[in-house]
């Protein structure tokens, strides 16, 4: 059986301002710090067999506070970031919408073709994300795992291991630093806990 703990980084300084930031590279804010905190103390009990995280500070930095693994043992995988919201990184919803209003109802009527320009479209990231997955699971089957990540890759992967559709990706939200355990056997998943 592979033990699956997921976990979504904790807050940044810029998810206080609203804006898209899905590959800028932010660190933690202090209550971020905070909350990864809490979880290694949740969590101290746990030996993680591997670490494995998005490659951003935000995340990287919550792997190593929860897991306790020197940086370089924590395995860095690209396919785990956020979606890429391309020239809308760094802006507000609100702003985007008047600023780039064509492609802003382009992306809100096709969600999962469409890409903010310069970045990529929803299926671009499942792909990668999906791909992940099925590495981790594949490589690393029978141990207990920690992966951080973002609430977009948060919601993809729970899509894939419950055999959602693409729709399911909206059935699912993570809060800053906290986890879910997933229980991985005979290639059915279950659920134990969410946030």
């Amino acid at each position: 059986m592979t033990l699956l703990y997921l976990m979504r980084h904790g807050e940044t300084e810029l998810n206080t301002k609203g804006v898209y930031y899905g590959w800028t590279d932010c660190g933690l804010s202090e209550k971020g710090v905070k909350q990864a905190q809490k979880v290694a103390l949740m969590l101290k009990d746990i030996k993680f067999d591997t670490v494995i995280s998005s490659p951003l500070k935000r995340a990287k930095d919550t792997a190593a506070i929860v897991s306790k693994f020197p940086p370089e043992e924590i395995v860095l995988d690209g396919r785990l970031k956020e979606l890429n919201f391309g020239s809308w990184e760094g802006r507000h919803y609100q702003s985007i919408q008047e600023w780039d209003r064509e492609n802003w109802d382009l992306w809100v009527n096709n969600w999962k073709e469409a890409a903010p320009p310069g970045g990529e479209s929803f299926m671009d990231m499942y792909r990668r994300v999906e791909e992940s997955v099925k590495e981790i699971l594949e490589k690393y089957s029978g141990q207990t795992l920690l992966v951080v990540t973002h609430q977009g890759c948060l919601r993809m992967i729970m899509s894939i291991l419950l055999n959602l559709d693409y729709d399911g990706y909206w059935h699912f939200t993570f809060a800053h630093g906290t986890y879910s355990l997933l229980e991985i056997k005979h290639g059915l998943c279950v659920v134990q806990k969410i946030n």
